[in-house]
């Protein structure tokens, strides 16, 4: 990550972490909206000042025994089952099967696992499925949003209806999450610059140098660099 997303990054950080919390969760209105990467890149700026682990809650239950994990939220060792991310952090990822998934929806069950977890980390990010997921998911975000000290919830600008928020929303509320507000990823919210850019390369393998200065003179035009 640079430059914007850093800062936005940093945001985060100070809306959540420099307020007090000591659990964060990341949540967003439809799957594939980059929970997962905002989560790592708040556990790697976190990391920078206190002992931090993510915990990933988003993944489906598992398909077959071999892939499964074994822990449940209220095993008394949990540091067994932790794994350190070469970013810097570490990790406790939970893919149970179906069966088991059912330990897990419980936000009375996963906060003690939090408290429990904060005896030995500083802070601990929770990377959690969408409010309204594609697939069949472990721990269903409204189940245990009210775990955390406070929750992210990550829109996709361009594909994300604002009917579609404000169900996320209701929903997250319901659940007495502690919402601490929206993050836009426009990854799909181009800018005319973002559209010429990426014609532009289509031709870059015939005329690499023209194409290398005209996304370069693209990029100093500020009012072709507003999103829309």
């Amino acid at each position: 990550m640079r430059g914007r997303s850093l800062r936005e990054v940093e945001s985060i950080y100070l809306s959540t972490f420099g307020q007090g919390a000591r659990a964060v969760g990341i949540t967003s209105v439809h799957s594939g909206s980059g929970v997962s990467a905002l989560a790592a890149a708040l556990a790697v700026r976190s990391q920078r000042q206190n002992r931090t682990l993510l915990i990933g809650l988003a993944d489906p239950t598992a398909a077959v025994p071999a892939q499964a994990t074994v822990w449940t939220p209220a095993d008394p060792d949990l540091l067994a089952f932790i794994g350190n991310d070469p970013r810097g952090f570490d990790t406790l990822i939970a893919a149970p099967l179906p069966e088991a998934s059912f330990a897990f929806r419980s936000a009375t069950a996963i906060r003690a696992m939090v408290d429990l977890l904060l005896e030995s980390y500083d802070a601990i990010v929770l990377d959690l499925a969408a409010v309204e997921p594609r697939e069949r998911v472990a721990v269903p975000v409204v189940s245990i949003a009210g775990a955390c000290d406070s929750l992210v919830v990550l829109c996709m600008a361009g594909r994300d209806s604002r009917a579609a928020l404000a169900r996320a929303a209701a929903a997250l509320r319901s659940a007495n999450a502690p919402l601490s507000g929206i993050v836009m990823n426009d990854r799909f919210n181009q800018s005319v610059a973002d559209e010429i850019t990426h014609e532009a390369r289509r031709y870059q393998r015939f005329a690499p140098r023209l194409v290398a200065k005209l996304i370069a003179a693209v990029g100093r035009i500020k009012f072709l660099n507003v999103k829309p």
